[in-house]
């Protein structure tokens, strides 16, 4: 077990190949396919099939974030802007944070990151994203980066066995000006800190 204390320098880089059977197992996890209407078991073929289909896709961008434990990666989160339209100049995002260290901080991070690199890389003026009603985590999670939830799909999904709301949320440039945590100029940088204690799971 690796702990990380203090003032723990996350590194975003893009989604690779290597990255996929963690994405798998992940997704497959009892705490993440219970709160996102994923359709599992879902396999590591499919996914590789998807990444190849994908990786040169101009309508998304995947990162994963991951700390460096010497010559070692440890990743901690995945997420994206995925359905970018250029002509709208919208897009919606997506988190996903290792199950292990849920209530660290990072994906609230992340999504930070992610914002920023939408409305300053990407110049978009609009960021959705959809989560189910009862996921109080995630919720709570964006309302306090600033996103508003502007409305609930009723009954929108079927998913482990019942019928679910789903809710949207919204953040525009304008709204992303206010936040303390905005970079309205660039350059991105691909690292940020987080304030928190992590313990990856990683061998010493």
């Amino acid at each position: 077990m690796v702990n990380y204390c203090g003032m723990t320098v996350i590194r975003v880089r893009k989604l690779e190949k290597r990255d996929l059977p963690t994405r798998v197992k992940w997704f497959n996890a009892l705490p993440v396919y219970t709160q996102m209407p994923l359709e599992i078991p879902i396999s590591l073929a499919d996914t590789e099939e998807w990444f190849m289909r994908n990786r040169l896709n101009d309508h998304r961008r995947d990162f994963s974030f991951v700390i460096e434990q010497g010559e070692a990666e440890v990743i901690v989160a995945m997420g994206g802007l995925v359905d970018i339209n250029h002509y709208h100049r919208r897009a919606e995002l997506y988190m996903v944070v290792n199950p292990e260290l849920f209530g660290k901080g990072i994906g609230g991070q992340a999504t930070r990151w992610l914002c920023n690199f939408g409305f300053v890389v990407l110049d978009l003026r609009r960021i959705y994203l959809f989560t189910l009603y009862g996921n109080e985590r995630a919720r709570r999670m964006y309302e306090s980066i600033g996103f508003l939830q502007e409305g609930v799909l009723r009954q929108h999904h079927f998913h482990n066995g019942a019928y679910h709301d789903r809710c949207i949320y919204g953040l525009l440039k304008s709204d992303w000006q206010k936040q303390p945590w905005s970079i309205t100029e660039g350059p991105i940088s691909f690292e940020f800190s987080l304030a928190h204690n992590i313990e990856t799971g990683a061998e010493p």
